[in-house]
């Protein structure tokens, strides 16, 4: 896919390079909206406002140990934005499909996890740590990064 103007990203083999990318964030945003209201409402029938909480993904940031990839004085929001990069970065290089994406959140959620905001934010954040770490796992399977922090 030519995206013109995040190739030097998507290139990258830094990790980091990849949390921090901004433009990638955004398009991460979407992705990640998406694919969570494709299984709240295309799989469950659940209405209502889908929009993934900033600190659902920053929960699964931490849960996947990715953000001691930032750096301890990172803020909150930054480390959900690099959660987005991460969806966008596997979207764009083809790591994973929209499908695939949904079928591992899908995977980790049920009709309970939406019976209250609480419940749902807690069971979002452990969806999207599993997604984050089938991306990890499949980019460093196939060597897309130098090294990550341990």
């Amino acid at each position: 896919m030519a995206l013109i103007g995040l190739k030097e990203v998507l290139e990258s083999k830094s990790l980091r390079n990849i949390l921090k990318s901004q433009k990638l964030a955004q398009l991460g945003d979407f992705l990640v909206n998406f694919i969570y209201t494709s299984v709240k409402i295309g799989l469950y029938g659940i209405n209502g406002s889908v929009h993934v909480w900033d600190n659902s993904l920053t929960n699964a940031m931490e849960i996947a140990d990715l953000r001691k990839e930032l750096g301890k004085k990172t803020k909150p929001d930054k480390v959900a934005d690099a959660g987005e990069a991460l969806v966008g970065y596997a979207y764009f290089t083809e790591l994973l499909s929209i499908d695939k994406m949904i079928e591992i959140l899908a995977s980790k959620l049920n009709e309970q996890s939406f019976l209250n905001e609480k419940e749902e934010k807690e069971a979002c954040g452990n969806a999207f740590a599993s997604l984050l770490s089938v991306i990890i796992e499949l980019a460093v399977e196939q060597k897309k990064f130098k090294r990550m922090i341990v």
